[in-house]
């Protein structure tokens, strides 16, 4: 039992290493999530307008990317990169928010 908890662990762990390393390039290659993150958010809103009842803001944008990487699956089927997407996404949504409580 232990040899298959130890390889579930060393799976998560290279999921994660695999993440990890796709939001640092993105980070080098873009900089910063929230500026691109706040952007969208406002050309969103825009779009939107009238539509909502209130503007979005870029942690909603890192939310609504990663539904939309599942939309992709749920038409699709599983593709690796966007599951590793969706987990990115979701993970610079929670840095955004955590950085703004």
């Amino acid at each position: 039992m232990q040899d298959t908890e130890q390889g579930q662990k060393m799976k998560y762990k290279t999921i994660f290493e695999r993440c990890h390393n796709i939001i640092q390039d993105r980070e080098d290659s873009y900089g910063d999530a929230r500026p691109l993150h706040r952007s969208i958010a406002k050309r969103w809103s825009s779009v939107l307008n009238g539509k909502l009842r209130a503007d979005i803001d870029e942690v909603d944008v890192a939310r609504l990317m990663g539904e939309l990487k599942a939309a992709r699956m749920d038409h699709t089927g599983f593709h690796e990169d966007s599951i590793l997407d969706q987990i990115n996404y979701l993970a610079i949504a929670y840095r955004l928010q955590s950085d703004d409580d």
